[in-house]
């Protein structure tokens, strides 16, 4: 983790308002050129730190570029048709771009780790959990004032946001969170999930089971076991989108060459097939 660039404050005690989030998003993709802070704050009517806390949780969440106040390729789709980050698909894949990237720390270690090792806590569970797992890397002053911010953060998103839509975390009567195993997916949606993370990997295969047990990966951040993944690979193979390889007790995927998470999502969005885009991923250099 010392080796690690990543960031431990992501809502700066703010919880996730995406009304508050989809005018930003409105005011950046109204606009013909680059915005500053100030001038975004003046077009959105959000008052400056609003606009900056809602510019780290929407850099976290994948919408906007990582360093500049700028949407990403994924975030100019969300522009133009949910804006509100309403629909099931879009919630899909935010929740994947948020809780795959080791840079959003609390975010990442809560999907990969904590809901893995550690089935059903409370939110002062959690807060222990944290406070172990990060009291060599960080002072004592980070840890009691911001990480039960961040943990609070994501119970509130998952539980009282649009993510409940998704129904991944619960909490019961008790106080108890724990996560359900999520299956009813879009499957232009996980198909470019899984063409997003091998490209990141630099890979144009993978290992099924590896797949499924990597922190970061679409299986792990949705709680999927190897058995529930590899049916959900199956019906990709079957759509044609990807190689589902099992011959000579193989148990890979191939990417296509020449299809991007991109071009699944624009087929999402667009209502259409998939189709080849102009600019291949790193992935598709492997033939």
């Amino acid at each position: 983790m010392k080796n690690i660039k990543r960031k431990l404050q992501i809502s700066n005690g703010h919880y996730l308002d995406f009304d508050q989030l989809a005018r930003l998003i409105h005011s950046i993709n109204s606009s013909d050129r680059k915005l500053s802070m100030s001038e975004l704050e003046e077009l959105s009517g959000l008052p400056f730190r609003q606009v900056r806390n809602r510019i780290s949780i929407g850099r976290a969440m994948g919408i906007f570029e990582p360093k500049s106040i700028s949407l990403s390729a994924f975030g100019k789709l969300v522009a133009l048709h949910d804006n509100f980050m309403e629909s099931n698909p879009t919630l899909e894949y935010i929740h994947y771009l948020a809780s795959s990237n080791s840079y959003n720390l609390v975010w990442f270690e809560v999907f990969n780790s904590l809901l893995v090792s550690e089935s059903s806590k409370d939110y002062e569970g959690w807060l222990t959990y944290f406070r172990k797992k990060l009291a060599q890397f960080y002072t004592e002053h980070s840890i009691k004032d911001h990480v039960g911010k961040e943990i609070r953060f994501i119970i509130d998103a998952y539980i009282e946001r649009n993510f409940n839509k998704l129904e991944l975390l619960f909490r019961g009567t008790d106080g108890m969170l724990f996560r359900k195993r999520y299956t009813a997916f879009n499957a232009l949606i996980l198909c470019a999930m899984i063409y997003d993370y091998c490209t990141k990997k630099e890979a144009h295969l993978f290992q099924v089971g590896e797949l499924a047990a990597t922190p970061g990966s679409p299986a792990r951040v949705f709680g999927l076991d190897v058995a529930s993944f590899r049916q959900q690979i199956e019906g990709l193979h079957d759509r044609g989108w990807l190689r589902y390889e099992t011959t000579h007790n193989l148990d890979q995927i191939r990417l296509k060459p020449g299809l991007t998470a991109i071009s699944f999502l624009s087929a999402h969005f667009e209502d259409r097939e998939p189709r080849e885009d102009t600019i291949q991923s790193p992935g598709d250099i492997f033939q």
